[in-house]
């Protein structure tokens, strides 16, 4: 390995021993092999650091970094500072990279010149079957559009240039979101003029874990984005309806179209302005049946 790698990836790690042999063969699988994975390890009761030492005595490129309990954000954080690598990429303890995930995101931000890069996944459960696929938006401006509804990336399926972060001190935990603390950064980083893409394939998995954080803490999570969410469209209302005329000749796929459905319903709703409306000829009806059949179907579980 080079002493400079082109590649870190940031792997926080506490009580993960389940999964967490599975996580790192996905990454020391990479096709692309020029990379340090950066353990961030927070003192756990389970076999985690027995199974993180067993893979280190077998690949130099694993650096074990103890967190000192400073949690997930701290855990980041750390991973950024001790980082060598040009790029970051994130990873999770208990989701799948596929192999040939940091060659094609790589190639598409060298190509695009991106500062931070997703892609589409699979949703898996605890015995690893795939149970649904979560799509990403594409483009830079599908992306900015996204973010005044929801997060434009899988967090863990990222990659991030290191030096958009420095040039612009950027890190975890900047303000008072700490749940969402993905979602405050991708908005910082907008904020801050990053470009934004996706992979068009799916190069990751993402455990779907019903004992997850996420699941525990739905509730504080759906208030911090819907606050994050509005005090974006506020703030950029003007320059997102700037790139929903722009792309009046665009041809959007489905998920896309969701995007502008829920877009143009944000538009009427926040400002009133039924003109809005017009941006619904974007929209397959097929689709809005589809949206509020399955909203309605969800309210009456």
């Amino acid at each position: 390995m080079n002493n400079k790698p082109l590649v870190s990836v940031i792997m926080p790690v506490y009580e993960s021993e389940k999964f967490l042999e599975i996580s790192i063969k996905s990454i020391l699988n990479q096709t692309f092999k020029d990379f340090e994975l950066l353990i961030v390890y927070d003192k756990s009761s389970d076999k985690s650091l027995s199974i993180i030492k067993k893979f280190q005595s077998l690949d130099k490129r694993i650096v074990l970094i103890e967190g000192n309990g400073k949690k997930l954000i701290g855990a980041l954080n750390l991973g950024f500072l001790k980082s060598k690598g040009e790029f970051i990429a994130r990873m999770d303890a208990d989701d799948i990279s596929l192999s040939n995930r940091f060659k094609k995101q790589l190639n598409l931000m060298k190509k695009n010149k991106l500062d931070i890069c997703g892609s589409h996944c699979f949703l898996i459960d605890k015995s690893n079957k795939i149970k649904g696929t979560y799509f990403s938006p594409i483009t830079h401006e599908m992306c900015f559009l996204t973010l005044a509804i929801k997060v434009p990336f899988a967090h863990p399926s990222v990659m991030i240039r290191k030096k958009f972060l420095k040039e612009n001190n950027l890190m975890y935990g900047q303000s008072n979101f700490k749940i969402i603390e993905d979602f405050d950064l991708w908005i910082r980083m907008y904020k801050k003029g990053a470009k934004f893409g996706n992979v068009d394939d799916i190069l990751f998995k993402y455990r779907n874990n019903k004992d997850s954080l996420s699941k525990i803490q739905l509730k504080n999570i759906l208030k911090e984005t819907k606050e994050l969410t509005n005090n974006f469209f506020e703030t950029e209302k003007n320059n997102l309806k700037k790139i929903l005329d722009l792309k009046k000749n665009y041809f959007y796929n489905f998920d896309e179209q969701i995007i502008i459905f829920k877009m143009t319903l944000k538009f009427v709703s926040k400002t009133f302005n039924f003109g809005f409306l017009k941006y619904l000829r974007h929209i397959n009806f097929k689709i809005i049946i589809f949206i509020l059949f399955r909203k309605f179907s969800i309210m009456l579980k």
